[in-house]
């Protein structure tokens, strides 16, 4: 029609897509989350649980993203209420 499609659109388009495929498939729009810490007194013991939690998610059909360095912020978005307790 000789419209020009721009980039913004194009990637709603394919967004909306990718949401219909995944109600499709049985999976739903929301996602959860979870956090773990994991703590140890040496690196060795604290590799190993890591790795043994890891495996476990992957067992569980879960994904895991390690956040080093960023416990601050995973505090945030996991504990603090995202709206005011009335």
């Amino acid at each position: 029609m000789g419209q020009i499609e721009d980039a913004e659109r194009t990637a709603e388009f394919l967004d909306v897509l990718q949401q219909e495929s995944d109600l499709t498939a049985g999976r739903g729009v929301l996602r959860y989350t979870g956090f773990i810490a994991v703590s140890a007194r040496t690196e060795d013991k604290l590799e190993e649980s890591v790795s043994a939690i890891e495996q476990a998610a992957v067992q569980a059909s879960c994904e895991t993203r390690r956040l080093v360095g960023q416990q601050a912020q995973a505090f945030a978005v996991a504990a603090l209420p995202l709206c005011p307790v009335v």
